[in-house]
């Protein structure tokens, strides 16, 4: 006996569709992972909130467009629970952080109020010194494709330090080493985003989440509906052999 699953096959595959078009799931895609290898307890992998920092940007690309949701980061154990994160383009000369705003310097800014708070887990194997963090951003940022930004993330209190990235990322790509500042030239508000910024020859460990742009999603729903109506084509033209057989 034989049984075709095509037609099974191919209602799931349309009510896939259906939902890739209609709805965007909370959290979709990894726009971006670069995972940890180590964390060194040194001034140049420290990046803390406040007026002179200093603070840390590492730059990240993304092959799709879409919206940012979430963000992860590792690094050393933290002695307070706040944050800071932000974001930036890419300054087209410097290939560094962008002063996208005179007042804060960054593209967006989450958590300078302390409305971000993250505790670390300590869930890599092998190395209990890097503490795992994850927030969601309380309204998404929307990046384009290919396209470089700059994410930093800072503690409230001096003394966190930031883990060292792998050899490459494993989802997107990077262009450029890691940055720091700390506020010589201060933006409108104090803080240290507006640079001037150092490069420090590496680069740092964190993660990009988010949802993808409708045209991405619509895109693969379009996909599953022509593989679900090439599978009624294929039943339609098999004849009497289709179906259970014995």
């Amino acid at each position: 006996m034989r049984f075709d699953f095509r037609p099974f096959a191919s209602g799931a595959a349309t009510a896939i569709a259906i939902m890739a078009t209609t709805a965007l799931p909370a959290q979709a895609a990894v726009f971006y992972e670069d995972l940890p290898t180590n964390v060194d307890i040194v001034d140049h992998t420290m990046s803390r909130h406040g007026v002179g920092g200093p603070i840390i940007a590492d730059d990240f690309v993304s092959a799709t467009g879409g919206y940012v949701t979430r963000v992860e980061w590792w690094g050393s154990a933290a002695r307070d629970t706040r944050w800071e994160l932000a974001f930036h383009t890419d300054d087209p000369v410097l290939h560094q952080p962008n002063v996208d705003n005179p007042t804060t310097g960054a593209l967006r800014k989450y958590g300078g109020d302390g409305s971000i708070v993250a505790t670390g887990v300590a869930n890599v194997p092998g190395h209990p010194d890097i503490f795992h963090f994850t927030a969601d951003l309380p309204v998404s940022l929307a990046i384009a494709a290919d396209t470089v930004y700059w994410f930093t993330v800072a503690n409230f209190t001096q003394g966190w330090h930031w883990a060292y990235a792998l050899s490459g990322p494993t989802v997107g790509s990077e262009r450029y080493n890691a940055h720091f500042s700390t506020g010589i030239g201060p933006c409108g508000d104090g803080g240290p985003h507006c640079g001037p910024w150092t490069d420090l020859h590496t680069d740092f460990a964190f993660r990009v989440n988010g949802v993808p742009e409708p045209a991405t999603l619509a895109m693969v729903g379009l996909g599953l509906a022509w593989v679900a109506a090439s599978a009624r084509r294929r039943k339609g033209s098999a004849g009497p052999e289709m179906g259970l057989a014995a």
